[in-house]
């Protein structure tokens, strides 16, 4: 492949700016280190204990005034806080480092290590989130030039494995439906399931489905006038498929083209695009995507990436088993709407994997998307930061995607993520990567380095069991030690994480999330350790649905964690009863073990899964609609929609009945009108009111373009749809209360489930025993 870059000049033009820009960052990294060492010598001053708790307490006040009379978006209240509750927590820290690591002996001083060792990992990851998030970017779209003709050309990838087929050609489908020149943009699916290696497998019947897969996704190509591509073998997994038709190209210096160069493509695509968007086969794009994104790559020479939230109209299992969805935030939501806006302003923000477009001319630079890790996008991020380029981030939902269904899917899209982090974190470690800012190295190694929290929380629910069984002194502390040295620092905490998070995640749900995956991140995370070449990509399922509730077959370590829990509180009170002297100790482990079973009933919600039939998921939205049925106009108000209906609310006098045609006439925000046929599949009836069930009818390609432009197209739903412009936080007593009734109603569920299983278990193995029995007197006879 042939490609050259830039000129002589332009090179030493970019290494004077980088040098230049070297300098400031080191006069600003001194002056850092100054105010940071004046601080740390601040917080480290002697103070009686009475004085302590006296400081601890008034800061503690201070910061949850200021959290509660300012704004989240409050830069100065935004740092006062972050002092205060840093302060406190280093107060916190010297306090546990000179004063309750005593020596007990060699078992408890190994146990009181590992705890400390957890503790001070989780501090590292507080500091390094409170300067990630110091001061967020918030971004707005960049117009578009008037004239199409000076528009950048775009190649779409839809890379794909072995997801359904169906889904698939919805993507595809939005993708053509892009406001966007035709001319200036070509969509690619780029099948890796339908291989020459898959279609030549030894397995006949995985070959036969492999060719079965491929010759539909021609004809959807066919179909939509997009072009459908493979390779002979997998290699490399996404990265692999994604550089195939990435690498095709041959380019070379064109003063007259976009960037400065022009590309010609061998293979069998047809061109080579300015700029790439990918788009995950679950990814729906609205049609103002690229309206919304272009224009940054024209506004900054030096953008390689422009990213995108993912934004999901599922439940994920977490959200799903536990009945919490749209009551609290989703997951995704911190990482999408706080956390990335802070790495933007760092110029940190990475690449997701999908809805971002990335600049064609720098991927090649650096030989296409990175492989030596499972999570391509970060370490492919990582890269081009390295050479001096730029990221942006705009926090505007304009695609609708597909979280994991089940809580096994989900284990295997959080380890695929974890082991990929920690190989980079290994092979490519952020903060020795030459070309890095100092802040984009602290933001890498953040990223890398949170995903180690798997070790730590398995760590947080042993420790206070260790005291609870053996006795062995992890916490060398007074109450009146904890009150004044460790509540002001947990309290802090907590109301700096609500201040900065509170939008996105209640209190306590990072912790939830946290020890449902910890036990299975353990292991994928330490043979990632151990062999960091070794993990292997796997694809997470997609659009799975189950016919009835069922038990997860993950769900036993949970049950074995919450009958050692249980035990480990009445050894507890027998530990108060044979050594008083120790009172403080074990009723803080108690305390703390009560927490942690707290979420294990939680965990035990969520491992009980609960059907989904439904492969179209629904979405709750309020719309004022026209249909016309037999010559009349009814009106009446969208309450849910997916892409296969609707639901409905319509006068009760309106005359309608099952089975009837009807048209939709809608308007989305832009004013498009839509008129879609639909069929009444069910009818509730209530006094003033029915509520139509309505199904779409999409027997040809109009219509089912249609539906997809109205359900999917319009991007400003989706701001209402999320958290995103909404203030969701509550106080971290009610945060406490609400994981309480989220873990006591989990339980519940999963032993009325399980009841049911072992009573339908009984109920079998009886009616065998009779069936057995019967059949005995009847030959006896």
């Amino acid at each position: 492949m042939k490609y050259t870059l830039i000129s002589k000049e332009a090179k030493i033009e970019k290494q004077s700016k980088n040098k230049t820009k070297r300098i400031r960052e080191n006069l600003a990294g001194g002056l850092s280190i100054l105010i940071i060492g004046g601080y740390l010598l601040l917080s480290s001053a002697y103070l009686s204990l009475f004085h302590q708790a006296l400081l601890g307490g008034l800061l503690v006040v201070i910061a949850g005034i200021t959290s509660m009379i300012s704004s989240h978006t409050g830069k100065l209240s935004r740092i006062l806080i972050m002092t205060i509750c840093s302060f406190l927590t280093l107060r916190y820290l010297q306090f546990r480092i000179n004063v309750s690591l005593a020596f007990n002996g060699v078992p408890d001083m190994i146990a009181a290590l590992m705890l400390f060792s957890a503790e001070v990992y989780g501090i590292v990851i507080y500091f390094f989130g409170m300067f990630v998030n110091a001061w967020p970017l918030d971004r707005r779209s960049v117009q578009l030039p008037v004239i199409p003709s000076d528009y950048p050309t775009v190649d779409v990838y839809i890379p794909t494995y072995n997801e359904p087929v169906e889904l698939l050609r919805i993507t595809a489908l939005a993708a053509t439906q892009m406001l966007y020149p035709e001319e200036k943009r070509t969509i690619y699916i780029l099948d890796d399931g339908g291989t020459k290696q898959r279609l030549d497998d030894a397995n006949k019947e995985k070959a036969q489905a492999a060719r079965e897969r491929s010759n539909k996704l021609k004809q959807i190509a066919s179909e939509l006038s997009v072009i459908y591509a493979t390779r002979d073998k997998n290699l490399s997994a996404k990265a692999g498929n994604l550089n195939e038709a990435l690498l095709s190209c041959e380019c070379s210096i064109d003063e007259d083209a976009f960037d400065g160069i022009s590309c010609v493509n061998h293979g069998i695509q047809q061109g080579c695009g300015d700029l790439i968007l990918i788009l995950d086969c679950d990814h729906v794009p609205t049609r103002d995507f690229l309206e919304n994104t272009v224009g940054f790559f024209l506004k900054d020479p030096n953008l390689f990436l422009l990213q995108t939230p993912h934004y999901f109209i599922n439940p994920d299992p977490l959200e799903k088993n536990l009945n919490i969805f749209r009551k609290s935030p989703s997951e995704n939501e911190m990482f999408y709407g706080a956390i990335h806006p802070g790495l933007d302003f760092w110029n940190a923000s990475f690449f997701c994997g999908s809805a971002a477009i990335l600049r064609r001319k720098y991927l090649m630079e650096t030989g296409g998307i990175a492989g030596n890790s499972i999570t391509e996008d970060a370490e492919t991020a990582l890269g081009l930061h390295a050479k001096g380029y730029s990221s942006a981030y705009l926090k505007k939902p304009l695609i609708i995607g597909l979280t994991p269904e089940t809580f096994s899917d989900f284990i295997i899209q959080r380890s695929r993520w974890a082991q990929g982090m920690i190989q980079i974190f290994i092979l490519k470690n952020p903060l020795l990567q030459k070309g890095l800012s100092v802040p984009q190295r602290i933001c890498y190694f953040n990223a890398t380095l949170f995903w180690f929290f798997g070790i730590a929380r398995i760590i947080f629910y042993l420790s206070p069991l260790v005291l609870l069984f053996f006795g062995l002194r992890i916490y060398n502390a007074s109450w009146t030690q904890v009150l004044a040295y460790a509540l002001p620092h947990l309290m802090g905490a907590h109301i700096l994480s609500n201040f900065l998070f509170g939008r996105f995640r209640h209190p306590f749900f990072s912790e939830l999330y946290e020890t449902i995956q910890s036990i299975y991140l353990l292991p994928a995370i330490l043979s990632a350790i151990i062999k960091p070449r070794a993990p292997v990509f796997k694809v997470t399922p997609k659009a799975v649905s189950h016919g009835k509730d069922f038990l997860s077959h993950l769900s036993m370590p949970f049950y074995l964690m919450l009958v050692i829990s249980a035990a480990g509180s009445i050894t507890g009170i027998y530990r108060i009863i044979r050594t008083p002297e120790v009172m403080d100790a074990i009723l803080i482990c108690m305390a703390w073990n009560l927490f942690n079973m707290v979420l294990l009933l939680a965990c035990l919600g969520v491992v009980w899964e609960k059907r989904q039939l439904r492969k179209q998921h629904r979405y709750e939205t309020c719309e004022k609609v026209t249909l016309e049925y037999d010559h009349k106009y009814i009106s009446g108000t969208i309450f849910d929609l997916s892409v296969s209906g609707a639901g409905i609310r319509v006068n009760n006098d309106a005359g309608l009945g099952v089975k009837d045609h009807l048209v939709l006439h809608v308007k989305d925000s832009r004013g498009e009108a839509y008129q879609i046929p639909v069929i009444i599949e069910h009818i509730i009836f209530s006094e003033r009111q029915l509520k139509l069930g309505c199904s779409f009818v999409t027997d040809t390609l109009t219509q089912l373009t249609a539906v997809v432009n109205f359900v999917y197209g319009d991007s400003n739903r989706w701001k209402f749809y999320g958290q995103y412009n909404q203030d969701s936080r509550i106080g971290n007593f009610l945060g406490f209360l609400n994981l309480l009734k989220i873990g006591v109603s989990g339980f519940m569920s999963n032993f009325k489930g399980v009841s049911s299983l072992v009573y339908q278990g009984i109920k079998v193995y009886i009616h065998h025993i009779y069936r057995l029995i019967s059949k005995h007197r009847e030959d006896l006879s």
